[in-house]
């Protein structure tokens, strides 16, 4: 048996589960959270995550794993990624517990041994974005690298169609066709006029084998019960990057990233991207990762860009009309800048006057 969390962890948890945020676009999982902060027992089984990873993603993606397999259970008459009419939400609870205490080896298994490792491919359009960007300032290729990466979705940003404001970009023809709603005053970079790339690389703890049935089933349990849209996406995404996958590096990417720097030719300017990755570092390290990721503008420009926080402070006039986080850009020269403020997954994107 494992051992037993400690009053400190448990509260924590407790903590997390009893303000989920994250989930502002799934009334399921908002309401799943509010039941788990009130039982010390799923919180003791919420809790055997290894250390930094969000407990909330963790434990209802085992759940949902379950489930999409085909458990039979009450509960998956509440999931609307299993049923056409799910029952609602708030009366979830009990169902809940009765399924956790039935499959609580099942789903100690998952949430022990599994990294939370979101592939919300959405999030490619706030790589292209911030690449735009990066094109009006400097005509040389670049070298992109993404932290964080998993089965590396992001990485093939350039394979995919977008839809933003009125207007297309990208690729037409694929099957991957990612749409925001634009919002805000302030000017967008031409989304198609983008720098050459020189090289292509994702750093990732435990790199996602597309081959793997697994793999892929634990990537469509981590797409929340509502985003019918997002599943869809996901399918589509993973089978056109299958067909020609990145390079990724399997690994820390505070003992990696320094070592990499070394081998990027010299005076050649990098972009490196994190989406929703930070969040999961444990904050014992967080120093050692910024650290690790300024370490690759020692040998070349370095653009640094990330979906991570909300802005702070917030830049646009009316922030209360949509919660969202900071799409930043740190300058080769140091200059940090809020480019948008973005939904977290990229449903929408507003712009900074």
């Amino acid at each position: 048996m494992p051992a037993k969390i400690t009053v400190a962890e448990r509260e924590r948890l407790r903590a997390a589960f009893a303000d989920p945020g994250e989930f502002a676009t799934s009334p399921l999982y908002r309401a799943l959270c509010q039941v788990v902060a009130t039982d010390d027992a799923l919180l003791e089984l919420a809790g055997r995550g290894r250390p930094g990873q969000y407990p909330t993603f963790l434990f209802l993606g085992a759940v949902h794993q379950l489930l999409l397999e085909g458990t039979e259970h009450p509960l998956a008459g509440y999931f609307p990624s299993v049923t056409t009419d799910p029952a609602p939400a708030a009366e979830a609870g009990p169902a809940l517990r009765d399924f956790c205490a039935v499959h609580e080896g099942r789903l100690a298994e998952l949430i022990s041994t599994r990294l939370v490792q979101t592939n919300q491919v959405q999030r490619a359009l706030g790589l292209r974005i911030g690449l735009a960007t990066v094109a009006e300032r400097t005509a040389q290729p670049v070298h992109l690298i993404e932290v964080g990466t998993s089965a590396g979705l992001n990485l093939r940003f350039d394979r995919y169609g977008y839809h933003l404001g009125g207007r297309s970009y990208g690729d037409p023809g694929s099957p991957v066709q990612l749409r925001a709603e634009l919002h805000g005053t302030g000017k967008l970079p031409d989304l198609d006029a983008l720098p050459a790339l020189a090289s292509v690389l994702g750093v990732d703890l435990a790199p996602v084998d597309l081959t793997d049935p697994a793999a892929r089933a634990w990537l469509r349990a981590l797409i929340w019960p509502e985003h019918h849209d997002q599943r869809a996406l996901l399918t589509a995404s993973l089978d056109l990057v299958a067909a020609d996958p990145p390079a990724v590096l399997a690994g820390d990417a505070i003992d990696l990233l320094p070592g990499l720097a070394r081998t990027l030719p010299p005076g050649e300017p990098r972009v490196v991207y994190h989406s929703a990755t930070r969040m999961h570092v444990p904050e014992a390290r967080l120093a050692a990762f910024d650290a690790a990721i300024a370490a690759l503008g020692e040998t070349g420009p370095l653009w640094w860009l990330q979906v991570e926080d909300a802005p702070d402070p917030d830049p646009r006039p009316a922030p209360v009309l949509r919660h969202g986080a900071a799409l930043r850009l740190r300058t080769p020269e140091g200059t940090a800048e809020t480019l948008a403020v973005v939904e977290g997954h990229l449903r929408w994107v507003e712009t900074i006057s």
